[in-house]
């Protein structure tokens, strides 16, 4: 296909360029760090490199059943890659992505949900998870033209089961196509008019989304349940920068109607994208399809998705290219300069000066010392631990309090719904039902609301104060174990002065075991100055409280509470239209309670899990980097007794190593130095 067909395809092939330029420093930067002995620090940057190289921009496409998502989707890529599905029930995430030879690829939950859907299974995939009992199911490989039959719930199902959960994890379709090779995947998210279960999917990748796509369509714009999805999961989340594709624009003939649907578009959704009005664009993705298909290049042209895709590749590239590429290459010259040319490389040749008995007596000096930095290490991590469990109380009593509020609440959000559908004298099951659902729907609603408003108000702020002391804490024990170890690379190097320019604690507690290759919250210390810090705090409390509030959604099902009130009400029923109806808000208001207070201690449990796991997985990072730092201080001495032990010539043919190897690292940092200057000038 033309390039012209590809409007700003073009745009992450220099990208991509300066994704292999800096893969190669680093590749480079792990041959030096070899040669010093760095152990560590040469498993870090391995793990960085291949981060970096296999490294995407992941874009997630959300929107309701019937917008056109499949089609979209097809548009952006040039080709009829997804079925344009007809059946209303998309369950799993399906990940489009490069591969030389097209197939696909099915994964499995492991474990698998609790209330799985085991009908309309293809026996293909009932018998493979069969072979392994149903447990630790492996992927397995599906004709790529057959992904209708393992992503989509057919129609006609009973309700009951189109509400279970798939026991497919989400389906990976690999494509020879120029764009996905350039580093981009295309995440299909299912539709936000369906289960919850499937919501939670969808938000589960919009942590890992680098652009989301928020697709909806010009005749039927802003429904309920998008402008639901945007103010509780989007917004209520922290995901601030959306674009907004409104599809079937084509659909729109008159200059008129065209103008009023853009206005309301703004009007309804700009509060909720940082891009503002550049966040939106008007398309008709069949046409796009139609046109790139057809070389078809006024078709194309006029079916607006050409801006928009030089729009996103712009984004992508620019502001969150800079960020994937300017972290890693920040912590490789970290790496180079404070590390190896301003410690070990003069540690080395000082001790190699000595003797063998001066280095042995030195080692003998300082093993007391390295001896009681285990100890305080172990006494850091006992620490951290009594903080944390301190912590956790709190913000369990936070959670109950709020149950206990929402529980109290519920009666009154019952009570003021006014059901669209009236009763009349002696109703029927089938509106009982309707006016059943349309009041569990309204007090759901005003649920999330008040979900959103305590999460962002109370509960994070608290998550976010609870890190902050818990961390803060042990600061000045974390850099005095730093300085002890700094303390002691200056005796092994025979007085000479250490780096002037010392990292901050905490950025030196990240770059201890890894840089970005941790991912999460633990970017936000890199550049950071002393201090946990409030940026840091607030990223991994947003992590730890995030989807929390699906957690309560999931259990107060309205169709499922409409059921059970049918079977609490219909059984001598009777009298007027408002006195049913207000029996009926009772009688939901009394389910919706105690499905509430039913599953309580799971949503807690549930809650508490998520808190605890940041706090524990930062406590480990901590403690893991000061072992890290008296490890590796452990290993250069013992390695240069090696070297001593050798003989002198082999002491002469390694300090004539070391003099290479400064010059190599000299040329690397002024090589990375130059690649985060033109990183950063070609970003803006």
């Amino acid at each position: 296909m033309a390039n012209s067909f590809n409007t700003g395809h073009d745009t992450y092939v220099p990208y991509k360029e300066k994704q292999k330029n800096l893969a190669g420093i680093i590749s480079r930067s792990i041959t030096e760090v070899d040669k010093l002995k760095m152990e560590q620090y040469v498993e870090n940057l391995r793990r960085l490199n291949h981060k970096v190289q296999n490294d995407t921009f992941k874009i997630q496409i959300v929107g309701t059943f019937k917008n056109g998502k499949s089609t979209f989707i097809n548009s952006f890529l040039g080709e009829e890659i997804l079925p344009a599905y007809n059946l209303p029930c998309t369950a799993v995430i399906n990940e489009v992505k490069y591969g030389e030879e097209k197939k696909a690829v099915l994964h499995f939950c492991n474990p698998l949900p609790k209330d799985v859907r085991m009908t309309d299974i293809p026996e293909r995939a009932f018998a493979h998870m069969k072979q392994y009992n149903m447990t630790d199911i492996p992927p397995m490989v599906i004709p790529y033209d057959e992904i209708e039959n393992y992503v989509v719930i057919p129609i006609g199902k009973d309700p009951h089961e189109a509400l279970k959960e798939s026991p497919f994890e989400k389906v990976e379709l690999f494509w020879p196509l120029d764009l996905l090779k350039n580093g981009v995947e295309i995440i299909d998210s299912p539709g936000l008019n369906e289960a919850e279960s499937r919501t939670k999917v969808t938000m589960d990748y919009l942590t890992k989304a680098d652009a989301i796509i928020f697709l909806l369509r010009a005749d039927q714009l802003c429904s309920q349940d998008e402008m639901n999805f945007v103010e509780y999961y989007l917004k209520g989340n922290g995901f601030d920068k959306p674009f907004f594709v409104i599809n079937r624009f084509d659909m729109i003939h008159s200059d008129r109607e065209k103008a009023q649907i853009k206005a309301y578009a703004y009007a309804k959704l700009k509060e909720y994208t940082s891009f503002g009005e550049s966040g939106f664009f008007f398309v008709s993705a069949l046409n796009a399809l139609d046109g790139k298909m057809n070389m078809d290049a006024a078709l194309y042209e006029g079916s607006g998705l050409p801006a928009f895709e030089k729009r996103l590749s712009e984004f992508l590239t620019k502001e969150k290219g800079l960020v994937k590429l300017s972290q890693p290459s920040r912590e490789v010259k970290r790496v180079l300069s404070s590390e190896a040319l301003y410690k070990i490389i003069p540690q080395q040749r000082a001790m190699l000066e000595s003797s063998l008995d001066e280095v042995k007596k030195k080692y003998e000096d300082v093993k007391p010392q390295l001896k009681d930095l285990q100890v305080k290490k172990d006494l850091l991590r006992e620490r951290l631990t009594n903080k944390i469990n301190m912590a956790i109380p709190d913000v369990k009593r936070c959670v109950l309090h709020h149950i206990s509020n929402m529980s109290q609440s519920i009666p009154t959000w019952c009570a003021e719904c006014v059901p669209q559908t009236k009763l009349g004298m002696m109703p029927g099951k089938d509106k009982i039902k309707r006016v059943a659902e349309e009041i569990a729907v309204y007090a759901n609603e005003q649920m999330e609301k008040s979900q959103v408003e305590w999460k962002n108000d109370t509960l994070l702020p608290l998550i976010e104060e609870k890190i902050k002391t818990t961390f803060d804490s042990v600061e000045a024990d974390v850099k005095k174990v730093f300085d002890t170890i700094d303390s002691i690379q200056v005796q092994l190097s025979n007085g000479g002065t250490q780096n002037a320019t010392a990292a901050p604690t905490w950025q030196r507690v990240v770059g201890a075991v890894g840089g970005m290759v941790l991912g999460g919250p633990a970017l936000a210390v890199i550049g950071g100055t002393g201090g946990i810090g409030k940026d840091f705090a607030k990223s991994l409390a947003l992590e730890a409280g995030a989807l929390f509030a699906l957690s309560l959604i999931n259990f107060l099902n309205p169709f499922t509470i409409g059921l059970t009130i049918i079977g609490m009400f219909v059984i001598g029923g009777s009298g007027t239209g408002d006195k049913i109806t207000n029996k009926i808000k009772e009688n939901v208001s009394k389910e919706m309670i105690t499905q509430l207070n039913n599953n309580k201690d799971e949503i807690v449990d549930g809650i508490l899990e998520n808190v605890t796991k940041s706090f524990n997985d930062i406590s480990e990072m901590v403690v893991k980097a000061v072992d890290t730092e008296i490890s590796e201080v452990d290993k250069q001495i013992k390695n240069v007794i090696a070297e001593l032990e050798k003989g002198q010539s082999n002491v002469e043919s390694r300090k004539e190593e070391l003099n290479v190897s400064e010059r190599t690292i000299v040329k690397l940092v002024e090589e990375t130095d130059d690649f985060i200057d033109n990183l950063v000038n070609t970003a803006y």
